[in-house]
């Protein structure tokens, strides 16, 4: 996106040289102008003047909800999350993973390769002329002449110039046109017409791809002839002598991107510009107005980049996957959903308004939409919860979808810096006939703490604690691994007066402690990242350590 905004730019700004600034005479206002939009097409894709960006408020997590048939419940849970991020299957363990191939990748893939090839090629291109230049002040004979270095080249060569040296063929030194063709040549020395050049080249070396450069590059080199030539003209040289003296340079046509040949192919173009009248008020005028429209131009450019920002957080956040749910930022899990989107029911959920699909719907109509748009068990609900929402109509919503029995959840969330981040939730299912007044009953698992059976380690989810719940449960896990013992449960509590985004966070927090155990072990066991194990693997792995985590769907006490 930024070479293509890039190349636009140039192209765009290079227009209004052409049809503006081209033919006129102000030779190094257009020398400039030609460099300033090749260093704004650079600067301006970067530049905006959103000063106070706001963050991007990120994505959520799951809801995980915990009933008291726990070993079902665990392994439930647990192969929805190894199913659903793509690692799903029979593989034996020892071979490899069942591979997913991704074939929208290839053509960016392709363009990469071509734009690097094309790059390598143009880079190579530079640095032999630079080679061969080099290699010629190192071999032939070099004196110095009228405050320039002069090389003097056994074969017949157009003259030219590059940085403080002047290469002729040996044989014009000393002949009437060899001052003339020398006081040319030192105009492009003076000036630093040479670094003009190896700027521009550099540049077309990675913008290869777009036309505009390379023609740029020609306007240029002709904008440095005309500077040279008016000094010439300007110093008293005859106009026709020196005419003539160009043409007589025709016989050699061989011209090296880097240095200024005294016989470019535009020698025509250049005859008529040393005749062509002076550039006079409406030149002037022309020129105030390419100005004008240039920093117009840029203004727009940079508010439109603003603009872009926006929209792209908007797309990232808005468009693509958050639909404009102030949503809470989350750190990034290394989790991928790869389920099944044909089958599944979107539910946004801010200030306390849900929609399911985009339409509003109040609580008690869920259960008519789940069962007109997910027909199947299969079928998930895909939720995005604004992250200052109260969990008391969170703890609602997700009451009517355990009782509907459409207990698969994806939770969508967002990193700081707008990358997506996903995660799965299987709602544990209503115990039977364990509903009251349409809400269903939590079994109590303070009673199995109470028998010493069951050891909680209790969390509060309203607290923003943050990472050190990952540290609190990662430790908690160890003592019981150390015991060879999977007797524990984390059990997470939450008033309804607290917000999503605190939620949200301390319970992926919670989940990051034991993905933590999971991923050491995945590595040793397997040399592989967790959630890309196999379904085989995936068990080895979280055998005996359960992610016990127990959501209650009442307040906390």
């Amino acid at each position: 996106m930024y070479l293509l905004e890039s190349s636009v730019v140039l192209a765009f700004f290079y227009l209004i040289y052409v049809l503006v600034l081209q033919k006129e005479t102000f030779f190094s206002l257009n020398r400039f102008f030609l460099l300033a939009i090749l260093v704004v097409s650079l600067l301006f894709p970067w530049l905006s003047f959103d000063f106070n960006p706001t963050k991007v408020v990120a994505v959520e997590h799951p809801l995980e909800e915990i009933s008291k048939i726990r070993t079902s419940y665990y392994e439930a849970m647990a192969l929805w999350e190894h199913n659903s991020s793509g690692g799903g299957g029979t593989t034996v363990p020892g071979t490899p993973p069942e591979s997913r191939t991704d074939w929208g990748k290839y053509p960016l893939i392709g363009f990469l390769m071509l734009y690097v090839v094309g790059t390598g090629v143009c880079l190579s291109r530079t640095f032999w002329t630079l080679r061969w230049i080099w290699k010629m002040i190192a071999i032939y004979t070099h004196v110095e002449m009228e405050g320039v270095k002069v090389i003097q080249v056994p074969f017949p060569t157009a003259p030219f110039s590059f940085f403080t040296y002047v290469f002729v063929h040996d044989e014009m030194v000393g002949t009437p046109e060899f001052h003339q063709i020398l006081a040319h040549e030192r105009t492009h020395i003076q000036q630093k017409h040479s670094i003009d050049l190896v700027f521009v080249q550099l540049l077309a070396a990675f913008f290869w791809f777009n036309p505009v450069i390379w023609r740029l590059i020609k306007s240029l080199k002709t904008t440095h002839e005309y500077i040279a030539d008016n000094k010439i003209i300007n110093a008293g040289y005859s106009l026709v002598e020196y005419q003539t003296l160009l043409l007589k340079q025709l016989i050699s046509n061989n011209s090296f991107g880097l240095v200024h040949n005294f016989n470019l192919s535009f020698i025509k173009k250049r005859i008529t510009m040393m005749t062509h009248k002076k550039s006079g008020w409406q030149g002037k005028v022309k020129v105030a107005i390419a100005i004008a429209a240039t920093l117009i131009c840029c203004a727009i450019i940079i508010q439109c980049n603003s603009k872009l920002e926006e929209q792209e957080i908007s797309l990232r956040s808005a468009g693509t996957f958050t639909e404009g749910i102030n949503l809470p930022v989350l750190p990034a899990t290394g989790f991928a959903f790869h389920g099944d989107t044909t089958d599944a029911l979107s539910f946004n959920i801010t200030g306390d308004k849900l929609t399911i699909n985009g339409e509003p719907r109040a609580l008690d109509e869920i259960s008519d939409v789940i069962a007109e748009g997910i027909p199947t068990m299969e079928g998930y609900v895909v939720m995005r919860v604004d992250r200052n929402q109260k969990m008391g109509f969170v703890r609602s919503v997700q009451q009517e979808l355990r009782i509907a029995d459409r207990r698969k959840i994806l939770y969508l969330a967002q990193t700081e810096t707008g990358a997506k981040v996903e995660s799965v939730l299987l709602l544990p299912p209503t115990l039977e006939g364990a509903v009251k007044n349409g809400t269903p009953m939590e079994p109590d698992i303070s009673a199995l703490e109470a028998e010493g059976t069951l050891d909680v380690l209790k969390i509060d989810l309203g607290n923003d604690e943050g990472v050190v719940n990952q540290q609190v449960v990662y430790g908690f896990v160890s003592g019981h691994m150390q015991k060879q013992s999977s007797d524990y449960v984390v059990g997470a509590r939450f008033d309804d007066d607290d917000t999503y985004g605190t939620y949200l966070l301390n319970l992926t927090y919670v989940k990051e402690g034991f993905h933590q155990h999971y991923q050491e072990r995945a590595h040793e066991m397997f040399g592989k990242d967790y959630f890309d194990l196999d379904k085989e693997e995936f068990y080895a792995v979280r055998q005996g350590i359960p992610m016990a985590i127990s959501i209650s769907e009442n307040e906390k006490k």
